[in-house]
This record gives C-alpha cells, structure tokens and sequence, in this order.
C-alpha cells in the first residue's frame, strides 16, 4: 500500500514537474534598435532613399518647367499643333512621374528587406539561444502589443549580453514618485 502511494506521489511530483514552464520576454523592436548592425542599416537605407527623392524633385521641376512653358506659348497664341505635343509631352512627364514613385517605393521596401532581415534573423537566433541555454519554455515579444502579462523573466540583459552589445532595459525605466510625507 506505502509502495502505491509513493509511487503516485512521485508519479504526481513528476507531471507537475513536466507541467512548469518557464516564461520569458523581450522587446524585439527595441533589442533590433539597439544592434549596432541596425544604425548601419538604416544610415545605408536613408542615404538610398535620399537618391530616389532627389531625383524625383528634380523630374517635379521639370514638370513644372514643362507647364510654365505650355501656359507661355498658350499666351502667346502657339499654333494648335504646338501646344498639343507640349500637353502629350506634359502628359507622358507626369506618367513617368507616377511610374517613377511606384518603382522607387518597390526598390527601397526590396533594399529594407535586404539590409534588415539579416538582422533580424541574427536577433531570432540570440533569443533562441538564450532561451534554449536558459530552459525557457516561450518567449513572448513585447513589442507586437499581444503582450498581456510581464510576469515572465525579461531576458533583454542575456540577449544583449549574447550579442554582445550594452544592456539597454533600464534605460527608459520609470523614476520611482516618493509621495511627500504628511505632518
């Protein structure tokens, strides 16, 4: 009979055991923010969308030109002729235009991926490395706002300690508010 009863009992300890998870959780925007591979990214994207909206400012004055000329010759009283080519070529600007902005957007979403999912990844694999060294069962990122509960471990500090960079978790913490003693 003591034989049954221990053996439940360890039967029990050892569901109960299996049954514990240990939960953490991390900020991945902030952790991806705070890699220095990231800054170099994003001073590379910025740079190479400068190049876009410069060129597009420059086809904008063109443009533009293109108008004030139209709006000129129509003054002055062009031939028919004239003043249809410059509204087709005005036209044909403005399409280019169009065109322009849509392809520039595709290039810089295609070069964002490019310079920022190896970071991305590289983040992944820390977490999953510290979560996997450290026994965590989940990990749940802050930052996708399905956060409901931080009573988990925060594993920013073991994160950043694996990748190597400064821990940043305390740098925006709440000051604590001493209440001003009542005589």
């Amino acid at each position: 009979m003591k034989k049954t009863l221990f053996l439940i009992a360890a039967v029990c300890l050892t569901s109960v055991a299996a049954m514990a998870q240990k939960l953490g959780h991390i900020n991945g925007q902030r952790l991806v923010e705070k890699m220095p591979e990231y800054k170099v990214a994003y001073d590379e994207l910025t740079a190479y969308k400068n190049q876009f909206e410069v060129a597009l400012q420059n086809m904008q004055k063109e443009y533009e030109t293109m108008i004030a000329d139209y709006q000129l010759k129509e003054k002055e009283g062009a031939p028919k002729v004239i003043l249809e080519t410059k509204v087709r070529d005005i036209q044909a600007k403005q399409q280019g235009i169009m065109d322009f902005q849509e392809q520039a957007g595709q290039d810089v979403s295609n070069e964002e991926v490019k310079k920022v999912d190896p970071i991305l990844k590289k983040a992944k694999a820390a977490i999953e490395a510290v979560a996997k060294a450290n026994n965590f069962t989940y990990i749940f990122d802050e930052s996708t706002g399905a956060l409901l509960y931080t009573g988990g471990e925060d594993i920013t500090a073991l994160v950043c300690a694996h990748l190597g960079i400064p821990d940043y978790s305390n740098e925006n913490a709440e000051p604590v508010k001493l209440e001003p003693k009542k005589p």
